[in-house]
């Protein structure tokens, strides 16, 4: 249990740092309190996720994060918000808009049941793998 504690805390000191520079893109985030949120951030246009991952941009040929943040972006369009999520890797910010991505195209993968070592225990989850040629550096993303 204090993995997840550590996790945690890592990921809210994480999102303190990045939040300024996401309102560069975005303008002014409420970060949301809840450290189980689906998305880090949001105001009356934008939802975005942001994760920060310790390797570089392609090393492996996606980037995931978990389906119920997808699942909550299909909930949140019907009110007319724009998702992202935001990867802080080691060698630089890369942003991917949602999309109704599963209707056949080859953006992103669904993957079923992915245990995610956490050290203390093994999370099985349901996660999204985004390809790389789909995500964008965040500097170069045009909103």
């Amino acid at each position: 249990m204090g993995r997840i504690r550590d996790d945690l805390k890592y990921g809210k000191k994480a999102e303190a740092i990045v939040k300024p520079i996401l309102e560069t893109k975005f303008g002014d985030l409420t970060q949301d309190p809840n450290p189980y949120a689906n998305f880090d951030f949001f105001n009356e246009k934008y939802c975005v996720e942001h994760k920060q991952r310790n390797i570089p941009f392609g090393r492996y040929d996606s980037l995931m994060f978990d389906c119920v943040k997808y699942q909550k972006y299909l909930k949140l369009r019907e009110q007319g918000k724009r998702c992202f999520i935001v990867w802080s890797l080691a060698d630089g910010k890369y942003i991917w808009e949602f999309e109704d991505q599963f209707r056949g195209d080859d953006a992103v993968f669904y993957e079923q049941v992915k245990s995610i070592n956490r050290v203390s225990h093994t999370q099985v989850t349901d996660v999204v793998h985004v390809f790389n040629e789909y995500i964008q550096k965040f500097d170069e993303f045009i909103i």
